[in-house]
């Protein structure tokens, strides 16, 4: 009796670890169709706590109504299942919301509901069967409910912080679920053993026997292809905004996939489709590389990093939040042997990266600290000449590095007459402008002087925008014009940037209908999409 009452409760424990563990896997599986938004992390909260609410109600119920001892085992089952059958279902699902576009709330509502809806009332029901089976004294029922429940809850606390902190960066998305759906199965197995239910036990101990199997076959590594749906760009921000493809400058179909690793921050690969190399967070391209001139330009925006040196001629210190591949801080290191660049790079995988299969140099004159750009700022008394701002992660932009306080922080840390470059993505004017138009206004807020240079062209439509701030009054486009021809007779290999100059905007934005943002209010998801 006593072995039983352990079984079921460790079951319970398993579940409610389970429960949590695939609610931050589902957070992954979703990121590369709908990005890492508020309203992604939203849609998982309130689709797993619907889960818990009807799976404590027809747990219950049921187990009112069949009070068999192989019910719990069978549930167990069930939700495991579930689990498993994810990584084989998620794609075709995803495509499928996709397609339909009910909105950027709604898609990852629906598709959370799609995939967990049932695994997540299936896990959720365990605690309330494990509660019948328990109970023997009506005296003493309050108490078995509430220590199971306990049981169920420290479960999931314990279920958040292994996959957070160890699981996710160690394995794989679709392999994690297939790890949480054999630990399931060899619970329900557990369970069957101890109910003396010989059939069940076989079945799932075979069914946990298949749930490793495809653990291991979802294992991460490198190799393999680039399907189409794969090589697509999901995130919000080109698929909103109507871009011709979907996709970036490149259609990376058939691309050989070269590295590959879920990182604490990134569903990170770099991959490569003949010279061209590169690296995306999961869906979402953020650098690349000709392996055969690792300097030359792929992406043009990065380029106008290079009007720093025009802003400022005397730029003698350049700081660079943000690292991805390296292109512009590697290109400034190149053309400018005397300037001294520092990088702060969150994720120390990206770093490892940039430098393997990026070309990044490990130099004195390029040094790169593992640090949350702002916190670093708060904490460090030195201060640059120039300072860019490049922290995109997949399709959107971290609020507390777009905010007023931030921008003071910023301003603080700059020599005088010191500048500011932010990378943005956004239009000028019109749809999809809405983020663009609220950093612009908070840079107003903080710096008297802004201006900002389209990588394509001004007006509408979705582009990178480097936008530039500073203390002292902006440089003429023609005074801009002589540096450019004067660095260019220097430095060969200072990039073209007289049509980029000839485009800048300085006025006529439009930011009445647009907030200031700040730490209090910084609704960057919502403009985002607007």
């Amino acid at each position: 009796m006593r072995l039983r009452r352990q079984v079921i409760t460790a079951a319970v424990f398993t579940s409610g670890a389970a429960l949590l563990c695939a609610e931050l896997a589902a957070s992954r599986l979703l990121a590369p169709f709908f990005g890492n938004s508020l309203f992604v992390w939203g849609a998982l909260i309130g689709v797993f706590l619907g889960g818990l609410a009807v799976g404590y109600w027809a747990g219950g119920a049921l187990a009112d109504r069949i009070p068999a001892p192989e019910l719990l085992a069978v549930v167990i089952a069930l939700g495991a299942a579930g689990l498993v059958a994810a990584p084989f279902l998620d794609d075709h699902v995803l495509e499928a919301v996709v397609a339909w576009d009910p909105g950027p709330r709604a898609n990852p509502v629906i598709a959370s509901i799609l995939l967990f809806g049932l695994p997540s009332i299936l896990l959720a029901g365990v605690t309330p069967i494990a509660v019948r089976l328990r109970a023997r004294e009506l005296e003493t029922i309050g108490r078995t409910a509430g220590g199971l429940f306990s049981v169920s809850t420290v479960g999931s606390i314990v279920g958040t912080f292994a996959t957070a902190f160890w699981l996710i960066p160690e394995l794989g998305t679709h392999q994690l679920l297939g790890v949480a759906a054999a630990v399931l199965f060899a619970a329900a197995t557990a369970v069957a053993l101890v109910q003396r239910r010989t059939l069940g036990a076989v079945v799932t101990a075979a069914a946990c026997a298949g749930a490793i199997v495809v653990a291991f076959a979802f294992a991460p590594g490198t190799g393999g292809r680039l399907s189409a749906a794969e090589a697509r760009n999901w995130s919000p921000v080109y698929r909103l905004r109507q871009s011709p493809s979907g996709r970036p400058r490149n259609d990376y179909t058939g691309s050989k996939v070269v590295f590959r690793k879920d990182t604490e921050y990134h569903q990170l690969a770099v991959i490569q489709d003949g010279n061209v190399r590169a690296l995306r967070f999961g869906s979402s391209f953020q650098s690349a590389m000709n392996v055969t001139k690792p300097f030359a330009t792929e992406y043009s925006y990065t380029d106008l990093f290079s009007l720093a040196m025009l802003y400022r001629p005397s730029t003698d210190s350049m700081l660079f939040l943000g690292l991805g591949g390296g292109s512009a801080p590697k290109r400034m290191w190149r053309d400018f042997p005397a300037l001294q660049i520092d990088v702060v790079e969150l994720d120390p995988i990206v770093v490892d990266v940039a430098r393997r299969y990026f070309a990044v140099p490990d130099d004195p004159r390029l040094r790169i600290e593992n640090a949350d750009g702002r916190l670093f700022l708060a904490k460090t008394d030195r201060k640059w000449d120039v300072i860019a701002i490049d922290v995109f992660y997949e399709d959107g932009i971290p609020f507390h590095m777009s905010t007023f306080e931030f921008f003071e922080v910023v301003r603080e840390r700059l020599e005088p007459g010191g500048v500011v470059l932010m990378n943005v993505i956004g239009s000028i004017e019109g749809s999809g402008s809405e983020l663009f138009r609220a950093l612009y206004r908070t840079f107003r807020a903080v710096f008297p002087t802004v201006v900002v240079h389209p990588d394509i062209a001004p007006g509408g439509g979705l582009q990178n925008l480097m936008v530039v701030a500073t203390e002292q009054p902006a440089a003429a486009k023609s005074v801009l014009l002589d540096r450019w021809r004067e660095t260019r007779k220097r430095t060969s290999t200072f990039p073209e940037l007289r049509a980029r100059i000839r485009d800048r905007v300085g006025s006529g934005i439009e930011i009445d209908d647009v907030p200031t943002l700040t730490d209090d209010y910084a609704p960057t998801d919502a403009l985002l999409v607007g």
